[in-house]
């Protein structure tokens, strides 16, 4: 009788110190709860603002100081909303049901809706004009593209080495 009441406490204990977890678990996420994923996330910037600089350059080539430029304000932006928008959340892959691709999608697809648009207009704001309707349009589906494959391979990557 008197070993099964300690036992008792220990298990109310933990059951209750579970509990207390559950609602202590922050809401917000930084790149720094997930910075493997933040370097990926900065390297599909650096590579989407490397390919429009070629893209435009005479000879295809680029300067890495005027890629960087140009993809300060997306990194900045999506930095700064990252917390709001849970991009960097552990949990963000586990609401999809298991469906890593969609899971990673959606998630990208939240930080994406607000922090590219946010991109676009620090750029434009940079550079003393409005973009032009086809560099909006050219941005927002290739930024989607190009950090949604990103993510989505690491998941698949953190998932297998994990």
């Amino acid at each position: 009788l008197v070993s099964a009441r300690p036992v008792e406490l220990y298990q109310y204990s933990t059951t209750a110190l579970q509990m207390e977890e559950k609602k202590s678990t922050k809401t917000l996420s930084s790149p720094l709860d997930r910075p493997a994923l933040a370097v990926v996330d900065s390297l599909a910037i650096l590579g989407f603002a490397a390919v429009g600089k070629a893209s435009h350059a005479p000879d295809g080539s680029w300067d890495i100081g005027a890629v960087t430029l140009t993809a300060f304000p997306f990194w900045a932006a999506w930095l700064a909303t990252s917390p709001l928008t849970g991009v960097y959340s552990i949990n963000a892959v586990t609401q999809a049901d298991g469906n890593l691709v969609q899971a990673e999608l959606v998630t990208t697809g939240k930080g994406w809706i607000v922090a590219v648009p946010l991109g676009i207009a620090l750029r434009g704001m940079i550079k003393g004009y409005v973009p032009p309707l086809s560099f909006i349009v050219v941005t927002m589906i290739a930024t989607f593209v190009i950090l949604g494959g990103a993510r989505i391979l690491f998941a698949f990557a953190e998932d297998f080495f994990v």
